[in-house]
């Protein structure tokens, strides 16, 4: 089976390699990055063989011929401008991007009139500002973006619904919610979190000083191995044209999840207000229901909040004492 792959260095496409080389068959990756290689080989999984490409994605020409000498049977979109905080900073740029980057891949499709099914991943933060009322977020709720990284996400699945209605595109769009776990950067806010514990204790302190943001506010997280079961399965059993919440439908306060942390390394954690996090407008609270992709493709999340904190710990552990060695 062929899958091309954007955004390979990404710790959701490592997780879906990984995924890949559990799994019977045998798949050939095309994995396209920009400036990072990935962390891992590109033979260092059985089942499956990687080939990685270095490109711009906004060049469509180039993106083209790979596609058409490649000729995926799946294509999963992850090489985006994925950070909220980034997209406040820089909104035209991650606007121009996301867009741009998804039209040339759709365009590509369109042009070379390919067999192949593209999964669209989205975010959460196509809903925006979300009413108490309404929650749990299902898929029919109206998108009201109120960030640009959120703006460029429905862009980009206005997209999709376009090219899947009017040029036959096969196209699965996701809305995927908070997911975290191993490989992830520390740009995000729970793998930032684990990344200054760990160094702190490294440094032999048990009171750790922790810089946040807003830790009052309510969010859905979903280790990153579920999600790419998920991604696994609409690939497979996804209704063309449709979209899909990625979800835990557990709401958790994030200071709560900081407990959790004090418990698993034996810390006491002080937090230190950091305004930079702060966005100009946020939801105090918001989760969704994954009942839609589970009565199609029977997926449910099953990895506990607790054992995907301590694994995101163990990552930074190991990776912050090689760091320290190197030096």
């Amino acid at each position: 089976m062929r899958i091309l792959i954007t955004g390979i260095s990404g710790f959701v496409a490592r997780h879906f390699v990984e995924l890949l080389s559990g799994l019977p068959d045998h798949f050939i990756i095309a994995g396209i990055y920009n400036r990072n290689m990935p962390e891992f080989t590109e033979n260092e999984f059985p089942n499956v063989c990687c080939r990685f490409h270095k490109m711009d994605l906004l060049n469509s020409g180039q993106l083209q011929e790979l596609i058409a000498s490649f000729r995926p049977a799946y294509i999963l979109h992850l090489g985006s401008r994925s950070s909220v905080v980034y997209s406040w900073k820089h909104p035209a740029e991650t606007i121009r991007q996301n867009t741009g980057i998804f039209t040339a891949i759709i365009e590509s499709l369109r042009t070379l009139n390919l067999n192949c099914r593209l999964l669209s991943v989205g975010s959460a933060e196509e809903y925006g500002i979300v009413e108490e009322s309404a929650l749990p977020i299902v898929e029919s709720l109206s998108p009201n973006p109120a960030s640009p990284y959120g703006v460029s996400r429905v862009m980009q699945q206005n997209l999709a619904e376009l090219y899947t209605k009017n040029y036959g595109l096969d196209i699965v769009h996701t809305r995927s919610f908070n997911h975290i776990g191993a490989y992830q950067s520390s740009d995000f806010v729970l793998s930032s979190f684990a990344r200054q514990i760990i160094r702190q204790q490294q440094m032999g302190r048990q009171e750790i000083e922790l810089s946040v943001g807003n830790i009052e506010v309510t969010r859905d997280f979903t280790d990153v191995r579920d999600v790419v079961k998920a991604y696994y399965l609409l690939l497979q059993k996804g209704k063309s044209g449709e979209v899909y919440n990625i979800c835990s439908n557990k709401p958790v306060i994030l200071k709560d999840l900081l407990r959790i942390f004090e418990a698993i390394t034996g810390t006491r954690i002080h937090c230190v207000l950091d305004p930079n996090s702060f966005h100009p407008s946020e939801n105090k609270q918001v989760f969704g229901s994954y009942a839609k992709i589970r009565k199609e493709t029977g997926w449910t999340p099953l990895i506990p909040i607790e054992s995907t904190l301590a694994d995101l710990l163990n990552y930074w552990s190991a990776k912050l004492l090689v760091a320290n060695c190197e030096q």
